[in-house]
């Protein structure tokens, strides 16, 4: 079975949007059908493709109706249970606030309480524009940064963005473009935030990176319309900024632990193999084959990645702990999909539970009942 780049980052559209819409009300979803239609527009000029362009509005037409019209739809991303607290977190201790809304919550909990984190606390500023790394987290998958944005009482702090990390030595580009994240404030000049980024596990874990980014800001008192008539806000942008530390060595040390699982189940008439499982401190993912036995075409991918619907992974420990993993992001592969998750590896779960939606076509009344449907793979 094979899968060629177009039709990969289609499935890869389609998913990115599928996780987004959690996060939208139903009047986004005209935005999410125009960007998946843009980005499939954008990769289709000056190529041949194989994929006909109804494809492409099928992935994200697909993609949105999952959420709108899938049975409870965010059931199974309820509030997730986290790892107590076991120490405090001394500086640290205002980014407990991402707990609250973080799908990396069990992450951040796990490698902040067992202190698999390194302390920066270098800060660069431009105009009325601060920032600050705070600390820093890695593995052989992924770096996570935790950060403080702030403006002067002049102008709203709002987010940042156009971020990019690079091996300060070498400028070799980290991310891949592949960084999200997200942030919260207790007042309207200065947020904590988290960005995530995916690496390379192939290549060694740089002695020195440099963040680049802008900050945004609102401008007090100024209203733009949009083509519609509708009021938006102004919004300014910093200059480029840049901030460069090291990375503690010991990140190094842990390596990606696979589990081979070959465990097949059966959901929406498809037959569906979990194949392995690679757990590290700051991600643990999942591999799904599909039609293991058969050869399938790219339509029939499409309409088996619509029904494998993962909700979350519960880990316990040895002393009966349990923690929700949430699902985190997702893409497509030759022969299925790799899902990630949040994780607690450092908790030294014993064993692991993989939830799905058993029934994905049906429409439920009853809360209880959805949850009764579900179907339960043994990882560990």
């Amino acid at each position: 079975m094979t899968t060629n780049p177009e039709e990969k980052a289609l499935l890869a559209d389609a998913y990115q949007v599928k996780r987004e819409k959690q996060h939208w009300n139903p009047a986004d979803t005209t935005v999410a059908i125009q960007r998946g239609l843009a980005k499939a527009r954008t990769r289709r000029s000056g190529r041949i493709v194989r994929v006909k362009w109804i494809t492409a509005v099928l992935v994200t037409a697909l993609a949105t109706g999952w959420f709108l019209m899938g049975p409870f739809g965010n059931y199974g991303q309820q509030p997730a249970t986290y790892t107590e607290p076991l120490a405090h977190w001394g500086g640290l201790e205002p980014f407990r606030g991402l707990i609250t809304s973080d799908m990396e919550r069990a992450t951040i909990t796990s490698t902040l309480n067992h202190g698999y984190v390194q302390l920066v606390d270098r800060t660069v500023t431009s105009g009325i524009y601060q920032f600050t790394v705070n600390a820093v987290m890695a593995d052989e998958n992924r770096i996570t940064v935790l950060y403080t944005a702030s403006t002067d009482a002049s102008q709203e702090i709002y987010s940042i963005v156009n971020t990019k990390m690079t091996d300060a030595r070498t400028g070799y580009v980290l991310d891949n473009g592949n960084i999200g994240g997200m942030h919260f404030s207790n007042d309207k000049y200065t947020i904590y935030g988290r960005s995530t980024l995916e690496r390379n596990r192939n290549k060694p874990l740089p002695e020195q990176v440099n963040l680049q980014f802008q900050l945004s800001s609102v401008v007090p008192d100024v209203v733009e319309y949009s083509e519609n008539g509708e009021k938006e806000r102004k919004y300014q942008f910093s200059k480029k900024m840049n901030l460069s530390f090291a990375l503690d060595p010991k990140f190094s040390i842990p390596k990606t632990e696979i589990l081979n699982v070959n465990r097949t189940f059966t959901v929406g008439g498809y037959e569906v193999m979990l194949s392995e499982v690679e757990l590290s401190p700051l991600v643990t993912r999942v591999r799904f084959v599909f039609e293991p036995e058969q050869e399938i075409d790219y339509k029939t991918k499409l309409l088996i990645s619509e029904v494998v619907q993962p909700l979350e992974i519960v880990t316990t420990t040895k002393n009966g702990k349990q923690t929700k993993l949430s699902m985190v992001g997702g893409s497509g592969t030759e022969d299925g999909m790799m899902y990630s998750f949040s994780s607690n590896l450092l908790d030294h779960p014993k064993s692991m539970v993989l939830k799905l939606r058993g029934k994905p076509d049906k429409v439920y009344d009853d809360l209880q009942e959805a949850k009764n449907d579900e179907l339960g793979i043994k990882i560990k």
